[in-house]
């Protein structure tokens, strides 16, 4: 509105005649402002309103709205805002009651639903202050807290019983002995898997395949199919059971017949007899699992009458020789696939003192963890757990093998009596359990046969088992979550790997079995059962079940409480009502049983070491050493011939690899070399035996037949048979020698500098303290000028198989690295070491995964004067100086595939690199490879010589081997 003005006689402008037109003006400006803050204050107080509306202040919301309106309508103008908003809102809870339709919203939690003042589990403290750490130190809110915490107050003060709405009720807490029935706690619903995994999982599917009446002889006939080496593959079909009873027949090895068996074991025995008709055979006895009774709390007792009824038995009669037990275990085809609580054994043996039995034992669990992307719009199985899109290969048989992961945990137990001089224990907490029994996982029984006897076998006592590391301890040092999960989805974990454990003798045999006195024409009378203590895994947090001793504070979320998980009223059956191992025998200890040692000689009597100081540093924390008769040792896994990871390729160069390696590592300072020989695995017709036996007193062969259990894509890294060996080659062998090396073949350890052995680079590294001495490796390239003629192998597509003349050595051949030494690369992947065997207690091809230290509860360490870090780092741990102190060549066949367009990429001028051309053109040795890239013919340079081994040990290995020929 504008004001008109006139102007007075005098020029002054005067108002229009119209009274208090100005005043008017002014209040009707204000009015408008005014309304216009006043509706964008409302529309900002909507938006905050609707924000949160979900929490439950719609009323505070529309009062204020209507506050709003009122004091619009108090002013005299109309109420379109209102209009708007009570357009909108009716619209918005149109849309919210739809939204709500299928699913009745629960009304929140109030505090009387919450046994707040009720102890929470076993611990110290109660709910609410379980609450209010929750809140604090997960940053949940204190609904969210209550929900998850309402189950766990079922103890003292609180009632078990659940109302209808599924939460817990509070007693009087004056109540005396107010006491919560366990029994009647909720159970978790079944969960709706899949046909074949449900079968599976409940055991109606072995219990189908038990009853039948199984003709082995025609079992065998219709599965003659052969894999590609020509050999019989029973575990074709389906059909476990079967399976299982063939391979305890005809022997483990799968291209076995009754013939060729009986002729295999005449020749393993020679004139030395073995096993009698009248001793013990070793046993397997089933036991079928229901894994859908982990879904109950408390975990159902076993019947041990009515479980008796349902035990399986497989008898080995194969296995009747103490020097050739690793061949003659069942392991390719075990019984661990019919009842996976059994532990998967590789090699057992007893200690040099007598006082245990030592198991090497592997995961089977990971045989089955190969994965597969789920195609675009595929649904998992019903019950079948994802990760990052990946499921299973084998995920029927990944989860029926879920107490695998068991047996890498420890449970407490508690003696309640005896029965027929049998202990009795029951599961206990770590506060009710015995010392003996505060970690365990097995009941051992020991059995004598005394053929002059009746009866002729006699029980003679018990031990529980104890683990060689602890898993889950090693878990949280690592940083790790959780020690086990249900889905399996953890290859990554690799100290899991290997199961080790050990069985403690009876006192009064010890003396007798470090001397051998209890083996009798090379086989045992001695014998020890395995009995497993069957409890789900643990899929919490692994410290939050961790042992007294590491002194955890029990503030931590989803703590583990066996009152709870298990009641306290679980008694174990005995153990002729249980799944277990039987007649395991006990033979000579390592050095006796492979002649290192006279049978019944004491090792303390014999030429040994004298320890150092490096030797004695952790004895207070490892216990006593043992004896050492050698300063460096090898091992190495090895067989005639081989298959590639994923079976890409076939290399049959086994024989004469390992002739040269054995030379000269032999030549390079190792004391003594032990070959575990995996030929068994893929001929019956050939092993390296007549290679090692060119090398008397030096070279120990181990007869190591079994298969790998997975060797192709998506689960190509599970290598049992190796890894099973490593573990064995190292406590058998490794723990009488100061430092140990598991190389293959392939890999040359390589002194350098001044050093003229490795003996002299090992007594070094124990002067400065090093425990872990790492070695950078990759592969190196075999010179064209050292190979034969490419056209001799060519194939049509242009390739050709690299070989090495016969007049020609492997080291001195592929001497001839992409990457000028020192090396700058990390290669950490594909590092090897040289390690202290007393110090580390686990390996794993290319890491010492747990050491001494790393065992070390926190005052422990601090004791020992190591620094303590929640996430473990080795800091004894040192990387060689490949000029002055030692370096590895790694000499990796090279098979036709590598040499695709190699004419084309050998030509080509491009970036150093492990890959592009396969074939090695070395630079001069004065040249510089900013300038000089091309030889005379054109081949661009791509490789290095190192000029110690081309000068110095070349030289020596030709005439060491010339000199045996000789011999």
């Amino acid at each position: 509105m504008r004001s008109h003005q006139v102007q007075s006689g005098d020029g002054v402008p005067v108002s229009h005649a119209h009274g208090g037109s100005r005043k008017r003006g002014r209040r009707i400006k204000l009015t408008v402002v005014g309304a216009a803050l006043m509706s964008m204050y409302t529309i900002f107080l909507y938006a905050v309103m609707v924000s949160f509306d979900k929490s439950g202040h719609r009323e505070l919301h529309e009062d204020r709205t209507s506050a709003v309106s009122a004091s619009l309508r108090a002013g005299g103008g109309r109420d379109p805002l209102k209009e708007s908003l009570d357009a909108r809102a009716s619209l918005r809870a149109s849309l919210q009651q739809r939204k709500e339709e299928p699913k009745k919203r629960p009304r929140a939690l109030i505090i009387e639903d919450f046994c707040g003042m009720c102890q929470w589990r076993d611990m110290p403290f109660n709910c609410n202050e379980r609450v209010e750490w929750v809140v604090k130190q997960k940053g949940a809110s204190e609904t969210e807290a209550k929900e998850s915490n309402l189950k766990f107050c079922t103890l003292p003060g609180c009632n078990a019983k659940a109302n209808d709405e599924g939460f817990m009720q509070c007693e009087d807490l004056s109540t005396p002995g107010a006491k919560p029935d366990l029994a009647t706690y909720p159970k978790v619903k079944h969960v709706d898997k899949a046909p074949e995994l449900d079968a599976i999982l409940s055991g109606s599917l072995l219990k189908d395949l038990f009853s039948r009446d199984i003709d082995i002889t025609e079992r065998i006939k219709s599965t003659k199919k052969v894999n590609e080496e020509g050999l019989r593959d029973r575990r074709s079909g389906e059909d476990l059971v079967a399976s299982v009873l063939a391979a305890a027949k005809l022997g483990d090895r799968e291209y076995d017949t009754e013939e060729t068996s009986s002729a295999r074991q005449q020749a393993v025995l020679g004139g030395h007899g073995g096993r009698t008709a009248d001793m013990p055979v070793l046993t397997a006895y089933i036991e079928p699992i229901n894994q859908t009774d982990w879904e109950q709390r408390p975990l159902p007792v076993r019947d041990g009458p009515s479980t008796k009824k349902t035990l399986f038995g497989v008898s080995y009669p194969n296995l009747h020789s103490c020097r050739a037990m690793q061949s003659q275990f069942p392991i390719d085809t075990p019984p661990v696939d019919l009842d996976s609580y059994l532990p998967w054994i590789h090699d057992v043996f007893p200690s040099h003192d007598g006082k245990d039995i030592i198991f090497i034992a592997q995961n089977r669990r990971r045989c089955y963890n190969g994965q597969r992307r789920m195609q675009m719009g595929e649904k998992a199985p019903d019950g079948v757990t994802t990760h990052k899109n990946y499921i299973h290969i084998d995920y029927g048989k990944n989860y029926f093998q879920r107490p695998q992961s068991a047996l890498f945990q420890h449970v407490p137990v508690k003696k309640i009596g005896e029965e027929d001089g049998e202990p009795r224990y029951r599961l206990a907490s770590h506060e009710d359990a015995d010392k003996e029994g505060m970690e365990t996982r097995f009941i051992c029984r020991f059995k004598l046969f005394d053929s002059s006897a009746s009866p002729n076998l006699s029980i003679v006592g018990y031990s529980l088992s104890a683990h060689e590391v602890d898993y889950d301890y090693h878990t949280y040092r690592k940083g790790y979550r959780y020690s086990a999960t249900e889905a399996g989805f953890d290859n990554h974990m690799i100290w899991q790997s290997q199961l080790l454990f050990r069985c403690p003798v009876p006192e009064e045999y010890h003396n007798k079995v470090s001397r051998g006195e209890l083996v009798v024409n090379d086989y045992a009378t001695l014998y020890v059962d395995v009995v497993p203590i069957r409890t789900p895994p643990r899929y919490t947090p692994p410290r939050e079940f961790l042992q007294p001793r590491y002194e955890f504070k029990n503030e931590i979320d989803n703590l583990f409480v066996p009152d709870f998980e298990w009641g306290k009223e679980h008694v174990l059956p005995k153990i002729d009502q249980s799944g277990r191992w039987e007649n395991i025998p006990v033979c000579l200890p390592s050095l006796m049983n492979h002649g290192l040692l006279p049978e019944g000689a004491d090792i303390n009597e014999q030429d040994v070491i004298v320890e150092n100081d490096a030797d004695g540093k952790y004895v207070p924390f490892s216990g006593v050493l043992p004896p050492k008769i050698h300063k460096v040792i090898a091992c190495t896994w090895a067989s005639t011939t081989f298959r590639t990871r994923s079976n890409r390729a076939s290399v049959g160069d086994g024989k004469r690899r390992l002739k040269e390696w054995l030379e000269f590592n032999l030549l390079s300072g190792f004391d003594h070399i032990y070959v575990y020989d995996n030929s068994g695995a893929f001929t019956n017709e050939d092993s390296l035996a007549d290679i090692i036996e060119l090398f008397p007193e030096r070279v120990t062969r181990v007869d190591w037949p079994c298969k790998i259990c997975s060797n192709r894509d998506g689960n190509e890294g599970e290598r049992s048979s190796q890894y099973a060996a490593e573990s064995s080659c190292r406590i058998r062998f490794g723990s009488h020698a100061r430092w140990l090396g598991s190389f293959d073949t392939d890999e040359y350890l390589v002194p350098m500098g001044d050093f003229k052995s490795m003996g002299e680079v090992a007594d070094e590294l124990d002067e400065t303290g090093v425990k872990v001495a790492v070695f950078k490796s990759s592969p190196a390239k075999p010179r064209l000028s050292l190979l034969e003629n490419p056209s001799k192998t060519e194939k049509s597509d242009g390739t050709f198989t690299p070989t090495v003349p016969a007049d020609e050595t492997f080291l001195h051949t592929y001497n001839c690295n992409w990457e000028q030494f020192p090396r700058k690369n990390d290669l950490s992947h594909r590092r090897k070491q040289m390690y202290r065997a007393d110090y580390v207690k686990l390996h794993y091809v290319h890491y010492s995964t747990i050491t001494v230290v790393s065992q070390m509860a926190e005052k422990e360490t601090i004791a020992a004067k190591e620094s303590w870090l929640h996430r473990y780092v080795e800091r004894h741990v040192h990387e060689f100086d490949e000029k002055n102190e030692a370096m590895m060549l790694h000499t990796k066949t090279k098979v036709a595939k590598n040499t695709s367009m190699w004419k084309t990429r050998c030509r080509q001028s491009s970036p150093l690199s492990e890959g592009h051309c396969h074939v090695g053109f070395p630079f001069p040795s004065s040249g510089d490879s900013t300038k000089d890239t091309k030889d005379s013919q054109g081949w661009g340079y791509n490789c290095f010589i190192n000029d110690r081994i081309e000068q110095y040990w070349w030289p020596k290995l030709v005439e060491a081997i010339a000199s045996r020929q000789n011999r």
